[in-house]
């Protein structure tokens, strides 16, 4: 559970990165050499077992020109190496040690086999698909993700923000990498590399959400009342960024809200009164959660996060984390069907006719 503690901690960290991202200059901002403060593997480990963040093991030879260059460049980053060293254990692993290394209870070693002998533990991370340089993510619940090859600053932030925010239950990280691009394109643009995303997973960001202010909800007008859905948001929440751009955006998205519901959204660290279904709610004070954020999150401040309420007025169900376009229109569909009145969501999907995998489900 994210407390006000953890909020203000996601705030600072989180926000310097996203301001650069959003501004697309990280390629502007390097420093020599890198200040990563690298850990070894085994460090990292034990730190991880008393405060889970991510860790980032960047896997190189000495013999690797890219690795030195990567480490160069794209760690000697400003804003990269500063996002590291705030949101994760990075660490360095020559896949070629001598060293015998105890990683999760189990002890690897080097069997000085061939000319360029591999450490036991690279063919581990690397899933035996020895690649130089390589990236190995393990996020807060243990998931690994490898990522092989060099890679430029823009390209490894999506990598980054999917460990850092936790995505992999929600979203393929091949997935986020494109709504990631749609989101803040200038620097994709420019190398074309936004061009080539398979048609599969590009996002469709055509439609123009109709955006609420909050006081404009009104429950007492009988005729046009609908279901109303709210969207909560931060600024140093990039996933909330991405989503707001590619799954409110998508057109088939965008027009079924429009024909069957409100739609708000409101920033979590909102500094005014905001006035909803004519209750007031006042500022948390700086850098603390508002106060319609506490009272519709009860305490848990997950970004980002989906509240729906019934044309009533009455709060039906809320959702955490980052809800892709392929889930997201079964949800609409639950709510708007009042499904929900009898029968889980669970149950609905199995008579739902729709292509993709639907993994997020709501919260009661």
């Amino acid at each position: 559970m994210i407390n006000k503690v953890s909020f203000k901690m996601n705030r600072f960290y989180i926000s310097i990165f996203a301001l650069i991202v959003a501004n697309n200059v990280l390629s502007q901002h390097t420093v020599q050499p890198s200040n990563i403060k690298w850990y070894d593997i085994e460090t990292a480990y034990e730190l991880n077992k008393k405060k889970p963040l991510p860790i980032i093991i960047d896997v190189y030879t000495d013999w690797c020109s890219w690795c030195k260059f990567m480490m160069k460049t794209t760690f000697a980053n400003k804003g990269i190496e500063d996002y590291i060293n705030n949101n994760f254990y990075p660490v360095r692993f020559n896949a070629e040690t001598l060293d015998t290394i105890k990683f999760k209870g189990k002890e690897y070693r080097n069997r000085k086999l061939g000319r360029k002998p591999t450490h036991d533990l690279a063919t581990f991370l690397l899933d035996g698909k020895l690649s130089y340089p390589s990236i190995v993510y393990f996020d807060r619940s243990g998931k690994k993700t490898v990522v092989p090859g060099y890679k430029e600053p823009k390209d490894i932030e999506p990598a980054l923000v999917y460990n850092v925010e936790n995505l992999s239950k929600y979203v393929s990280l091949s997935e986020f990498t494109a709504n990631f691009m749609y989101t803040y394109p200038a620097a994709f643009e420019k190398d074309h590399s936004i061009f080539k995303i398979p048609e599969i997973i590009k996002p469709d960001t055509l439609g123009v959400p109709n955006w609420l202010s909050p006081k404009r909800i009104d429950i007492n007008n009988k005729k046009k009342r609908k279901p109303t859905i709210v969207f909560f948001y931060t600024n140093w929440c990039i996933s909330c960024k991405v989503m707001e751009k590619t799954t409110f955006h998508n057109q088939n998205i965008n027009q079924f809200i429009s024909k069957n519901f409100n739609l708000i959204k409101i920033d979590a660290a909102n500094q005014d009164t905001l006035t909803f279904l004519n209750k007031k709610y006042l500022s948390g004070g700086k850098n603390n959660p508002h106060q319609i954020t506490q009272t519709l999150l009860q305490g848990n401040f997950q970004m980002p996060a989906v509240v729906f309420f019934d044309e009533n007025g009455k709060q039906i169900s809320k959702i955490k984390g980052y809800i892709t376009v392929r889930n997201f229109m079964p949800l609409l569909n639950f709510f708007h069907e009042k499904k929900y009145q009898k029968i889980s969501y669970n149950e609905y999907l199995k008579s739902f006719k729709y292509s993709g995998t639907t993994t997020n489900s709501p919260t009661n």
